[in-house]
């Protein structure tokens, strides 16, 4: 049996194709390409290439721990969010494209505004704050996290797209390592894509998520919405007039979150963005 590097992957792709993982062949590309430290491109250009043991070693060990349902992004340590490439382990949540919406949002809200003050909260991978911090006019990003693990890969991603000078990332429970800062009344925007699976939604996830992705990021309460309030109620302090406040939410929770922005006070024009899935998945409102 021949070694080429095409048919060590199709013969991949026959293999995750029968274990029923979706896109079997976008998969193989990336394990492949990430064995030979190679593009798609050079797959097929140097399809005649003979792999060495090792490599296929290599290679059957990524198709197995693919198989076994661990993340793709996990195995190969990297994904793609808003053009830019994060590195991500089990210590953050795979950014989704879902959540280039809330991002895009703000940028829309403040691309004119020179230096703004931006306070991210469960900044995970950092993807939200190091995404504005590339695209605003020259702002600082104050960016909260509960897991020192989770800004470890935050601030390697920062230093890896050079916007570490923007950011400020501080470990804590939402607002908390924010006190005693004197930054109250002075930020533009408060962001959060924070945890909103309840409970009960939480054992119908796919298994790749369940077992793979950090609970801290995914689990809330049982309506999932405990974290928003929190954080509506904890913006008031730092949001300046006209501030923005804008919230990413799981499925259905939409009107459930403007009932809780609306009920705090305090905030005015609350509004709700659908993401690319059709799905209302932002909750937009201006501090009073």
């Amino acid at each position: 049996m021949s070694n080429t590097c095409l048919e060590i992957l199709n013969q991949a792709v026959e293999k995750l194709r029968s274990e029923g993982i979706d896109r079997p062949r976008t998969n193989a590309e990336l394990l492949l390409g990430a064995v030979l430290n190679a593009q798609k491109i050079d797959l097929y250009l140097d399809r005649d290439r003979i792999l060495t043991s090792p490599q296929i070693e290599k290679f059957n060990q990524l198709i197995q721990e693919r198989i076994s349902g661990k993340p793709l992004q996990y195995i190969i340590g990297s994904t793609e969010f808003f053009g830019l490439e994060f590195e991500v382990n089990q210590n953050v949540l795979i950014p989704r494209p879902e959540t280039e919406t809330l991002v895009e949002t703000i940028i829309r809200h403040l691309e004119n505004l020179p230096s703004p003050k931006i306070i991210d909260i469960g900044t995970g991978s950092g993807a939200i704050a190091i995404s504005l911090a590339k695209t605003l006019k020259d702002p600082m990003v104050y960016a909260t996290d509960v897991s020192k693990d989770a800004l470890l890969v935050a601030k390697e991603n920062a230093e890896r797209r050079k916007v570490e000078s923007h950011i400020e990332f501080l470990c804590g429970y939402l607002f908390e390592p924010l006190k005693n800062r004197k930054l109250e009344g002075s930020i533009d925007c408060v962001v959060s894509n924070p945890p909103y699976v309840s409970p009960e939604e939480f054992d119908q996830l796919p298994k790749e998520v369940r077992d793979y992705e950090p609970l801290l990021a995914l689990k809330s309460d049982e309506e999932g919405t405990s974290f928003h309030k929190k954080i509506i109620e904890g913006s008031l302090d730092f949001l300046k007039k006209e501030g923005i406040l804008a919230l990413e939410v799981g499925l259905g929770q939409a009107n459930k979150v403007a009932e809780l922005v609306y009920d705090c006070t305090g905030f005015k024009n609350i509004e709700i963005k659908k993401d690319l899935g059709g799905i209302e998945r932002i909750v937009v409102a201006w501090k009073a």
